[in-house]
């Protein structure tokens, strides 16, 4: 393998980029109903850095979104989402590269204020291999196991739906670096296989802003549009080790009632990538009717080593 050994876990990738990207089309409509599955299709940006190359990686794939109402006050949401991507650098190396992430969030809103409490598992798997007619390859796979809170307050000014939240997050971090190495390799001495693993912890706290507005173009149809200004800083944890280590992003969670949702209020994540960093996030949707909408954002990192990019489409139901 070619990769630098100070480097080999670095990934590029941020799980701050996208968190609010892969959420914002899950969010209901205007209409009066509380209740919205979703399904997505989501691409990222994603380095790799070998010993002589950057490699940009823009993993791709589909996720799942449910909503569900108990009353006016509370609500619960869960999420299911997984990217893939595969490259050949220069050196030559081939990368396979697999995110998975899942969560569940309990909300609570009372008048303009609402609130949340969340739990996330997110999971990074990367192997490379030098060629591909050798037996030995190495494996990289992050874990993190993420706890969240988020307190936030919406409200109209005219024509415009605006929101500012501010959470927090802890996150728990396993990483697992393996070598299997071949016949040559084992007749050279080395072992089967060669496992190395790292764990530790991380906090930190994210503040965001939002402007929405809805144009209503019949009693049932609608376009919302809006941007989202958000900031995350790491105030403990080893902030080199989060950023080479980055894991699959989570989804937000949003706990405005049915009318207020479209704000997209930032929310918890696994904190990684550089430990003092934003994100701008602009949206679109339209509500084809009181049951179904689509949904088109993209987001761009700030302040970040590769101010990567990502982009999701989507598709509602309410009910």
């Amino acid at each position: 393998m070619h990769q630098n050994i100070n480097n080999s876990y670095a990934l590029g990738f941020k799980s701050f980029s996208s968190v609010f990207i892969t959420s914002l089309f899950c969010l209901p409509s205007f209409s009066t109903l509380a209740n919205n599955i979703a399904v997505n299709h989501n691409q990222l940006e994603q380095y790799i850095t070998l010993q002589d190359e950057d490699v940009l990686l823009k993993p791709a794939g589909e996720g799942v979104f449910l909503s569900l109402d108990f009353n006016d006050n509370w609500s619960v949401s869960f999420d299911y989402q997984t990217w893939q991507d595969k490259e050949h650098a220069i050196s030559p190396v081939s990368i396979d590269l697999a995110l998975t992430s899942l969560g569940g969030s309990l909300n609570y809103v009372k008048d303009n204020w609402y609130a949340s409490a969340s739990i996330g598992f997110s999971e990074d798997d990367v192997s490379y291999r030098a060629n591909q007619n050798r037996s030995d390859f190495r494996q990289d796979n992050t874990q993190v196991t993420s706890f969240s809170g988020l307190l936030g307050y919406t409200w109209l000014q005219g024509n415009w739906m605006l929101d500012v939240s501010l959470g927090t997050q802890y996150a728990d971090w396993s990483i697992e670096n393996k070598i299997f190495n071949g016949q040559r390799a084992q007749d050279e001495g080395k072992p089967a296989e060669e496992v190395s693993t790292t764990k530790q912890d991380s906090s930190s706290i994210n503040a965001g802003i939002s402007a929405v507005r809805y144009w209503e173009l019949t009693k049932e149809q609608g376009i919302l549009a809006g941007a989202l200004f958000s900031w995350n800083y790491q105030y403990s944890g080893d902030a080199r080790q989060t950023e080479n280590n980055p894991p699959s992003p989570t989804r937000l969670t949003s706990s405005q009632p049915t009318t207020l949702r479209n704000i997209g209020s930032n929310t918890s994540r696994p904190t990684s990538g550089d430990d003092n960093y934003g994100q701008l996030t602009a949206f679109l949707s339209y509500d084809i009717n009181n049951n179904w909408s689509v949904a088109l954002d993209t987001s761009v990192e700030i302040s970040t080593t590769n101010n990567n990019q990502s982009w999701t489409i989507g598709i509602n139901y309410y009910f």
